[in-house]
């Protein structure tokens, strides 16, 4: 029998031919070995050739052609080798035998019965032999086929084994020998019985005779492989019948005599008793006992055929053994003779339709029935099983069919399980059930797994020969059914149990055949139970229910199981979290749940780091309620966690104290978080005390508990504090828990001091200082919160951040500037931070990306914001908030939307606790205890990265319900456009236009260079880069691109800014490169050198010898170029000063290219970006020449329209509430006032400015007040010096000793300064209610408001605001930083006092109608021009506000003043130059000559002359209402009693005397106001004397008096006039002048 061909490499025999010829073969054993080699490797597997190296093979060729060189004929030659070289652990088994079926698979049954098989070759030669089996030759046509097998085995190193495997083997291949020889004989023999059948005397019907034949034919036709076969015939012996063998008769494996019986007693044979009916009767088929040896193992099938007497008793026997083959299993029951018959019979017998369901199914039944059961099943037994097996496909269960061989040998047991329960173990227990009970000996089973709900088990069970079990078939059906349900089973048992008959059944149905084969042998029934209900409560994706508890079998452990929908969690996950609770995981066991939706059970083993305080029951549902939040990313992964189990915290409460922790590193605390957590799990007793506290001070219910809930929390609070406090501490103050008990039913303050009385004991026992430190830190947190949203709930759910708002001056470490109140958000997304310097603030919302030290970056700006906002109403506020899981890999879209995510909760969170206003009247958020008055006010704005996020707040602010609607946040859709309106630009434009002017440049008129830091598309650079046409850019840089323009084109490239900035997106590399002059281009940052042009040599000012820049090098060049403007509108900071690290500057993205303030070449820098200079390299570029502000006065103007935005929505909002004006007209109406809105902010940006620069020309005679100015802020705490950058004293001194002044970044923060005190007190004062200044609010709105809302501009919410801030501004930036300080120490008055006579002095003045002829001038007279004429009315201005204010008795009503003096000082005005003496004339015609010469219109220059003149004008009005002479009579009188006593020149020097504080500052105002005193009394004194004439006036009439009083003074004062004043003169001379004013004249 050939083996199957296998592919392999052809050129392997060649190879070990070739190995064996190096052997020494002889030629002749060359040719032999070049046949075999051919055939040997060409039934080699392809994975066998690499077996053996090609030496290797060639050994084994050789010994196997040696090994066949002598063969006996008719008999097989086999050896088992262990090869020394290349077999290691294997042993070989050849044999070499004539060709014939059976060999391979009888040898390979045999081998494998006890050993691995691990190569078979089997090649097939034609083999030529002389009579002795010596071989003659290979190969060739003669000779007969002969099988050489070699086996490559385990190896069976025992000698004995050896030979019994050499035994075994050689007896088989006898037998297939003998088989194969004798095939045709058996064959004819079965044709043979089958032809007799009919003519034998058989007590049988015709028909089961011809089945019987039919049967034998059937067999014959390739249906047996006949094996052996032999004769028997029954004879008496011993009085007894008995079979005995025929001799001669045997074929096959029965021919040899030693497989012949003795003589069995015919008693013994079951056929003699079986029924003398059927076919089967004449022919038995049965199992023998004994294996087959060859083709296959198993029973030999066992056909005996009998003949009968006269008696029709059994004669003889035709016994043929063999095994039915493959095709007799696969025929069909209905084609197989005797099997047929049965099979219908049983169909018949069934009743049932054959084309019904149930027919059908019978059928099919019968023909998946194992054959043996068809072959030696009688025809009840078969109707039997089969019924009972469509029985079960109705009603599925498990079912055992039992069937004993008619003649006792053996057992055939078909057990049905169901197919989901049916496994190894199952399998192997049904079997040693069956077994032990039937006294089995051997069994063999077989499984069958279909499709159907069961799987059949057929076994097979021989018991020993002769015994005879006894056995209960139902009882061992009963045990069957016990192991196939012994889990499942008591499962839905428990089930049923735990949750009643339906739905445990559902359940077991549903959930427990799910459960996996690990988890069946892991898990009791009754855990299984409970597992599958708490799997059944999961709802939903990512669902999640959690068990924590004390297993009842084993108490002394403890187990956590999470029961999930969505797959199990990774322990990665899983151990960080539980260790951060206080557990150390021990054990895990995972089980995945299969179904639909994947659901897993983790079971954990853990085990306390720690002692537990508290029982499992105690804090079992707060510790998976914990793990739950943990795990979905509701609450942090840390050690504060711990806590939960330590001091029996929610997970919430846990939050809370986090909170408070986080804020604490926010401002700088020295203690790491870490510790922070330690401390408080060291002393969980205070740390529930602090939540106690926490909850004392702002749970709403705390004061409204029934008596039932206040003996519960009593309870609660006592059974707690036993267990947390130390048993010294409970020793040592035994009434402590009692009183904390008591306290729960008294008023909310007296609990909040019996919880701080008790962690105040409690801390007495920390023994680190630290830790003290930490944990009164927390108190002192919860002592300065005003509000929290820890209590409220939103729809029935809690938010998920917890909002604290605090007073922030209860914090005594915090940094300076210390905030008004600041509202902080903590969550596990976001954490965020609002500062407020005001009851009504505002500022923008930054995105930050410092995560430790935000509020610090916050605080920082919104010192700059402060200063900022004292343009605008509310005072400075700033926010910021940090996104603490930003999606990983830079994906822009994702990072934007969890952004956007977070800034919705922050806003939230803010909004929650803010108090309303509905119908104007204040309503406080819900279920929020409040320990602060009504602040309604809070507005926030858009800064970096929140650029495009209003909308977004207004969409919060409106789902509120809040007051300010859209309003809340300013510019979103309905709001103005920043970038638009280029409000920004333009506002710090306005300076750079006033530094031009400074230079005397009109840069709206004339080219001017620039460099800039910014690209076109950025709303600062862009809009400021098209703001003037006469714009020469020659450098520019972004993050992305340098560009350089050395000798631009101020018309091309103006025109080609205009068209980048209408692109989006726009970016440097975008620009027409064809309209950049030679030498210039676009070069990316990201190149490692850039080129450089000799024209860009010279635009930047560089060496000659520079050729090649690195970006960062270049950068700094720009940043250092000589041009006349250095536009920032970019992002950074550039600028530092020289005594500043790059570390200060907290800018590290930006340290390579920054430069100093003393290295800026630039003339100008117009600061519209934020924080593009340190305010020190501002100080240091100014010293130096450079003209600049600072960043919070240029770019005010967005602030400001932002702010003016506000207010006109708060206004019109007003009307639309009152259904007067439509929510679309009102957003109309905005839009149309766009112009207007700007026109207004952009006066404001102007006037800063002008008070800049009006303190920078009078700083350096005013150095000395400024000094004083700064130590006054000082001293109230409103200021520091060293923050804020300004000077020290000694600074002060040396600058005043070399006659230099403050710098314009200096003087501006002055300014801004005294704009915050003042503003708060004049918010706090009377002010905001005087109907005159009503005004100053219609005047803050655009002039289309004016008329149709006045009365809505009454009821504005923040009227007061505004009119504080209008005439803080308009008094501020008219009359400088140091007006109010030293109007207030020079008359004892309030600011509100000052404001008022200010006022009044401003309108009696009409000084608006003076400054803005004075502004029109701009860049058609010199700066120093129009500032010498604004000084010359900021005189006049603070000489008549201090008249006001001193005036004996005089009202401050500025209504009532303004009609008292103004017309009269109208008048006088008029009356200049008529009613000076000729002296003052010809003065004034000097004055008046010299403005028209300055480039003053005439009329404006005869003002500005008038100005000296009307220095007593208040005065003149007073005397001439006192004496009833006309305004022109007594402005005679006055002016010529002055010159006559030289008054004017006294007041000069009184007025120049010095100034070194308080006292000084008050002596000489006494002077002052005693010296117009007197000139007004000695006037009067002149009036009234009468007396003059035509040629005398009444001054000289009353000079020529002969009066020894008014003698002598006039000549003192004479003496006095031959030198300075100091104060003991300047005394003595207005003394003097009261002396002479009193001496009575008539």
């Amino acid at each position: 029998m050939n083996a199957t061909p296998a592919a392999n490499d052809p050129s392997l025999s060649s190879v070990v031919l070739a190995e064996l010829k190096k052997g020494g073969f002889s030629p002749a054993r060359l040719n032999e070995a070049q046949v075999f080699c051919e055939a040997f490797f060409a039934r080699i597997g392809g994975g066998d050739a690499h077996l053996h190296t090609p030496v290797q093979w060639a050994a084994l060729v050789g010994s196997l052609l040696e090994f066949m060189q002598q063969r006996r004929g008719g008999h097989a030659s086999v050896r088992v080798l262990n090869a020394a070289d290349g077999h290691a652990g294997r042993s070989l088994l050849q044999i070499v035998t004539d060709d014939m079926p059976f060999l391979v698979d009888t040898v390979s049954m045999i081998v494998s019965a006890k050993l691995q098989i691990h190569a078979v070759i089997h090649p097939v030669l034609k083999v030529a032999r002389d009579a002795s089996g010596k071989l003659l030759g290979l190969g060739g046509d003669a000779g007969s086929a002969e099988s050489l097998m070699h086996f490559e085995i385990d190896r069976v190193a025992d000698a004995a084994e050896q030979s019994q495997l050499e035994a075994q083997v050689a007896a088989a291949l006898d037998d297939v020998r003998a088989a194969v020889g004798d095939w045709s004989a058996m064959r004819d023999k079965a044709l043979a019985v089958a032809n007799e059948l009919p003519q034998r005397k058989l007590p049988l019907d015709a028909a089961s005779v011809q089945e019987a034949s039919d049967f034998m034919r059937w067999i014959a036709a390739e249906n047996f492989t006949f094996l052996g076969y032999r004769e028997y015939e029954v004879a008496d012996a011993d009085g007894d019948r008995v079979l005995r063998a025929v001799d001669a008769s045997g074929l096959g494996i029965l021919r040899k005599s030693d497989r012949s019986m003795a003589p069995r007693s015919l008693r013994t044979l079951a056929a003699s008793e079986l029924p003398q009916s059927g076919s089967t009767d004449a022919i038995i088929l049965t199992k023998t006992n004994a294996r087959s040896h060859v083709h296959r193992s198993g029973y030999m099938d066992y056909i005996g055929v009998l003949q009968f007497g006269a008696d029709g008793r059994a004669v003889a026997e035709q016994r043929f053994l063999g095994l039915f083959s493959s095709n007799a299993y696969m025929a069909r029951p209905q084609d197989v003779p005797l099997v047929r018959h049965k099979v219908e019979t049983v169909l018949v017998r069934s009743g049932l339709k054959r084309d019904s369901y149930s027919g059908k199914s019978l059928r099919h039944i019968l023909e998946t029935l194992p054959r043996e059961e068809l072959f030696q099943s009688t025809e009840d037994e078969l109707f039997a099983t089969a019924m009972g097996i469509l029985e079960l496909r109705q009603r599925a269960r498990t079912r055992l069919f039992m069937r004993r061989d008619r003649y006792g040998r053996f057992f055939t047991c078909m057990v049905f399980v169901p197919r989901d329960r049916f496994n190894t173990s199952v399998r192997e227990r049904i079997e040693s059930l069956l077994g032990a009970a039937l006294h089995a000996e051997q069994r063999d089973s077989s499984v069958q797994m279909g499709e159907a709900v069961l799987a059949r088990l057929t076994i097979v069970l021989r018991p020993k020969i002769g015994d005879q079990p006894c056995y209960d078939l139902a009882e061992l059906e009963q045990g069957v059914a016990g192991i196939v349900r012994n889990w499942h089973d008591e499962v839905r048992d428990a089930l049923v149990r735990l949750r009643g008959e339906h739905e445990g059944v559902v359940l077991a149905n549903r959930y427990a055949r799910a459960l996996p084969a690990g988890y069946v042998e892991d898990v009791r029934p009754a855990v299984a139970a409970e597992d599958v209900y708490q799997l059944s409560q999961l709802a939903g994706d990512n669902a999640l229910r959690m068990s924590f508890y004390h297993p009842p079998k084993a108490p002394e452990t403890l187990r956590f199981k999470v029961y999930r929908s969505g797959g199990d969690i990774a322990l990665s996950e899983v151990l960080p979290q539980l260790e951060n609770l206080g557990l150390r995981v021990l054990t895990e066991h995972v089980y995945e749940v299969s179904g639909e939706a994947p659901l897993s059970i983790q079971d954990f083993e853990v085990q306390p780091v720690g002692k537990l305080t508290f029982s499992v029951e105690q804090v079992g549902a707060l510790f998976e309620d914990a793990f739950e939040q943990i795990w979905r990313g509701n609450a942090e992964n840390d050690g504060f966690n711990r806590l939960v189990l330590g001091a029996k915290l929610s997970w919430r409460q846990v939050a809370m104290l986090r909170g408070y922790c986080k804020y604490l590193l926010q401002t700088g605390a020295t203690f790491s978080q870490s510790y922070m957590e330690e401390t408080l799990n060291r002393y969980p007793a205070i740390a529930g005390l602090l939540v106690e506290l926490f909850l004392a001070k702002f749970d709403p219910r705390r004061e409204a508990l029934s008596a039932d809930e206040l003996k519960a929390a009593g309870a609660t609070l006592t059974a707690e504090m036993l267990a947390l406090i130390p048993a010294n501490v409970q020793a040592a103050q035994p009434g402590l828990i009692g009183e904390l008990g008591a306290s729960l039913s008294k008023p909310r303050d007296a609990q909040i001091q019996a919880v701080e009385n008790a962690i105040g004991i409690l801390l007495e026992n920390v023994a680190s200082l630290d830790e003290d430190r930490i944990l009164r830190s927390f108190v002192k947190l919860i002592r300065a919160t005003l509000r929290t949203s820890f209590f409220q709930q939103w729809d029935g759910a809690y938010r998920d951040y917890i909002s604290y708002k605090f007073d922030s001056h209860l914090l005594p470490d915090l940094p300076k500037p210390v905030p008004y109140r600041e509202i902080w958000v903590c969550a596990p997304r976001v954490e965020g931070i609002h500062l407020r310097f005001g009851a009504v603030a505002r500022g923008g919302l930054r995105w930050s990306d410092r995560r430790e030290d935000f509020r610090t970056e916050v605080l920082g700006l919104v010192k700059a914001q402060m200063v900022k906002n004292t343009v605008i109403v509310p005072v400075g506020s700033k926010g910021g908030f940090f996104v603490k899981k930003a999606p990983a890999g830079g994906d822009r879209d994702a990072q934007l939307a969890e952004g956007i995510a977070c800034y919705r909760l922050f806003i939230n969170g803010l909004l929650d606790i803010t108090d309303n206003l509905v119908d104007g009247k204040v309503v406080n958020p819900h279920d929020v205890v409040r320990h602060d008055a009504d602040d309604p006010y809070l507005v926030v704005a858009a800064d970096k990265g929140t650029a495009t996020f209003s909308d977004i707040a207004n969409a919060i602010s409106i789902e509120h319900n809040y007051w300010l609607g859209d309003a809340f946040a300013s510019g979103g859709s309905h709001g103005y456009d920043h970038k638009g309106m280029g409000i920004t630009a333009k506002g710090a434009w306005e300076s750079v236009k006033r530094h031009f002017r400074a230079l005397g440049r009109d840069c709206q008129s004339e080219d001017f260079t620039c460099v800039g830091i910014g690209d076109m598309s950025g709303d600062v650079f862009g809009n400021g880069m098209l703001l003037s046409e006469h714009t020469l850019l020659v450098a520019a840089f972004d993050h992305r691109h340098v560009f350089l323009d050395p000798n631009p084109d101020a018309a091309r490239s103006f025109v080609e800014r205009q068209r980048l900035f209408k692109v989006p997106r726009s970016s440097w590399d975008d620009y027409d490169k064809s309209l950049i002059s030679a030498g210039g281009g676009v070069y990316p940052r990201s190149a490692k050198s850039i080129p450089i042009s000799p024209e860009v040599r010279v635009a930047l000012g560089l060496k000659p010898d520079v050729e090649h820049l690195a970006p960062s090098d270049l950068l700094s060049a720009i940043l250092k170029a000589p041009v006349d403007l250095l536009w920032n509108g970019g992002i950074g900071t550039y600028i530092k000063s020289s005594g500043e690290t790059h570390a200060e500057v907290s800018d590290r993205a930006n340290n390579a290219l920054r430069i100093n303030g003393a290295d800026v070449r630039a003339k100008i820098i117009g600061e519209g970006g934020n924080l593009g200079m340190t305010q020190k390299g501002r100080i240091e570029a100014a010293q130096k020449g450079v003209l600049l502000n600072t960043d919070f006065i240029d770019n005010s103007a967005g602030v400001d329209t932002s702010d003016h935005e506000v207010n006109i929505k708060i206004l019109l909002n007003d009307a639309v509430q009152r259904g007067e004006l439509s929510f679309d007209a009102r957003n109309v109406q905005l839009a149309a006032m766009t112009d207007e809105v700007g026109q207004l902010v952009l006066w404001d940006n102007y006037r800063q400015n002008q008070a800049i620069t009006l303190m920078e020309h009078q700083s350096v005679h005013r150095i000395g007040s400024m000094a004083h100015f700064i130590r006054t802020l000082e001293a109230e705490g409103t200021l520091d010096r060293q923050v804020e950058n300004l000077p020290s004293e000694a600074e002060l001194t040396e600058r005043k000793s070399r006659g230099l002044g403050l710098t314009r970044p200096e003087l501006a923060v002055l300014l801004s300064y005294d704009k915050i005190r003042l503003f708060q007190q004049l918010l706090d004062s009377d002010v905001p209610e005087d109907p005159y200044l009503s005004k100053e609010l219609v005047r803050y709105f655009p002039v289309p408001l004016h008329e149709k809302y006045a009365a809505h501009m009454q009821r504005h919410r923040l009227k007061r605001e505004i009119i504080a801030t209008a005439v803080t501004n308009s008094t501020i930036n008219r009359m400088g930083a140091t007006f109010m300080m030293r109007m207030q120490e020079d008359t004892g008055q309030g600011p509100a006092a000052i404001a008022k006579a200010y006022t009044a002095a401003r309108e009696i003045l009409e000084a608006r109608e003076l400054w803005a002829q004075i502004e029109a001038l701009d860049a058609r007279v010199a700066e120093d021009t129009q500032i010498d004429a604004i000084k010359q009315i900021w005189s006049l201005l603070r000489h008549m506000t201090r008249w006001l204010l001193n005036r004996p008795g005089g009202s401050l009503d500025i209504a009532a003043n303004v009609e008292r003096y103004q017309a009269g000082v109208s008048a006088l005005r008029k009356a200049l130059p008529d009613v000076l003496t000729p002296t003052g004339k010809g003065d004034f015609s000097s004055s008046q000559e010299k403005w028209e010469g300055l480039g003053l219109p005439a009329e404006l220059a005869l003002r500005m002359a008038r100005m000296p003149e009307l220095r007593a004008a208040l005065d003149m009005v007073e005397v001439s209402q006192l004496s009833g002479q006309p305004i022109e009579k007594v402005a005679g009188v006055f002016y010529e009693l002055g010159e006559a006593l030289d008054l004017e020149w006294l007041r000069d020097q009184i007025e120049a005397l010095p100034v070194e504080g308080h006292w000084h500052a008050q002596a000489r105002g006494s002077l002052l106001d005693e010296l117009n005193h007197q000139h007004r009394a000695l006037s009067l004194q002149v009036l009234n004397l009468g007396g003059g004439s035509k040629d005398v006036s009444p001054v000289q009439a009353w000079l020529q008096r002969d009066d020894a009083t008014l003698q002598y003074t006039r000549g003192m004062l004479a003496e006095i006039l031959t030198q300075n004043a100091d104060y003991p003169i300047a005394s003595v001379a207005v003394r003097r002048l009261a002396q002479l004013a009193q001496v009575p004249v008539g």
